[in-house]
């Protein structure tokens, strides 16, 4: 009786292939090639690992779970240096969240992360064997960072690398199980905000081709480099809205696309901002700046701060920055009643984790006019309408009548 062959290959004429195949330990295990003769090798090769596997030298496997292993093992032998600079990098420093590119000056700052990120004691260990216990004991040295903001958004970086780690399967779960370290308060955030008065005193110290800024700045909550970027073109006198497209390059003489995609938008404008922007391009060109130098030539931020910070001892208020009327906006659109979704919209804050969680989108363009004229109301004041002046003097009139009727009344009683 001849040797019982190891498993089989079958030919399969329809498709020009040869099926290895053979049984162990109730498994059945398959393998496809074009060619006998590799089938034929593959199923020497497994009756080897079966008969070590019998003679106790080497426990046997299926393919798929050797597979596994060695995915495994190579994922254990990535460094976090080569995943980072060759997976990671790439892409989170060249795209937001929503797939659209960074400005100049945010890769600026990513890559500045990287660098402190690249000096970390386990920068070359594999991916793998990084420990919480590794990025405490790297966390608590702040002279790894050169300050809080560094410290913080390095470690968010290293959080994004294990997020897209396991995202992937390199690794099986991300070590960065901590909170982000805190930021302390910034100075220019515990500035008080200015009051309408204050405002008002500023616009007036202004010169007349920048001081509609202010308004800009405390109404729509526009940042310095968004104010002098502002063109005619911008302006739609037909809708009362104005398209915030771009924001101030690095050396104050270009345009650039404002800080982040949320900042890119259309803003409603209430009455009283609209008749200032509208005065301020009359007779302009659809590419001239709204608001410009006193001979009508680009005014840059820091030309335009300096005419802010004279106008702001005059209100009494040297602690102010522009920043700040933005601020002064937010803090007055709450006041108005604005939700927290509709107040970071109005801001247009970009943050991804505080607009997901709590702000997400704006909630239509009517609830933002509302938001912009009550800001205006509470900072610029209130111009009535007819009929709001025709009802004030009816009430006027009741209340008038009724004192005198009251008067009236006192001398009877008294004759």
């Amino acid at each position: 009786m001849g040797k019982k062959t190891f498993g089989s290959v079958v030919h399969r004429a329809d498709r020009g292939t040869f099926r290895a195949k053979y049984t162990y330990k109730g498994e059945v295990i398959t393998k496809t090639f074009k060619d006998e003769l590799s089938a034929r090798a593959w199923l020497n090769s497994e009756r080897s690992r079966v008969q070590a596997d019998k003679a106790g030298i080497q426990q046997w496997t299926t393919p798929t779970e050797r597979k596994r292993q060695e995915q495994a093992t190579k994922r254990r032998s990535v460094l976090l240096c080569d995943y980072v600079e060759k997976e990671f990098a790439p892409t989170w420093l060249e795209y937001a969240e929503d797939g659209s590119k960074l400005a100049n000056g945010t890769r600026r700052n990513k890559r500045k992360y990287l660098a402190h990120l690249s000096e970390a004691f386990f920068w070359k260990y594999p991916i793998t064997e990084i420990t919480t216990a590794d990025l405490n004991r790297w966390l608590a040295d702040m002279d790894n960072f050169g300050g809080a903001t560094p410290r913080k958004r390095t470690f968010q970086t290293l959080k994004a690398v294990y997020a897209k780690a396991v995202n992937e399967g390199v690794v099986d779960r991300s070590p960065v199980t901590m909170k982000a370290p805190a930021l302390p308060k910034s100075r220019q955030a515990e500035i008080p905000v200015a009051t309408a008065a204050e405002l008002q005193t500023i616009y007036e110290h202004m010169t007349p081709t920048t001081r509609i800024s202010v308004w800009l700045g405390a109404t729509l909550g526009l940042r310095i480099g968004e104010v002098v970027s502002l063109q005619v073109q911008d302006w739609n006198p037909e809708t009362k809205t104005i398209y915030i497209r771009h924001s101030e390059d690095r050396d104050g003489h270009g345009l650039k696309d404002p800080k982040n995609a949320a900042s890119k938008t259309t803003k409603t404008v209430p009455p009283r901002l609209a008749k200032l922007i509208e005065e301020a391009c009359e007779g302009k060109q659809p590419t001239d700046f709204i608001v410009t130098a006193a001979d009508g030539t680009h005014i840059t931020s820091n030309r335009l701060r300096d005419h802010f910070d004279d106008a702001r001892k005059a209100a009494g208020r040297p602690d102010l920055h522009f920043h700040t009327l933005r601020a002064t906006s937010i803090t007055a659109a709450v006041q108005g009643g604005a939700t927290l979704k509709e107040t970071m919209a109005y801001g247009r804050h970009s943050d991804a984790a505080t607009s997901i969680t709590r702000y997400q989108r704006a909630s239509g363009s009517d609830r933002m006019r509302e938001i912009a004229e009550g800001v205006e109301a509470s900072l610029m004041g209130h111009e009535p309408t007819e009929a709001e002046l025709l009802e004030a003097i009816a009430e006027t009139k009741k209340r008038l009548a009724e004192l005198q009727a009251q008067l009236k009344r006192v001398r009877h009683t008294h004759s």
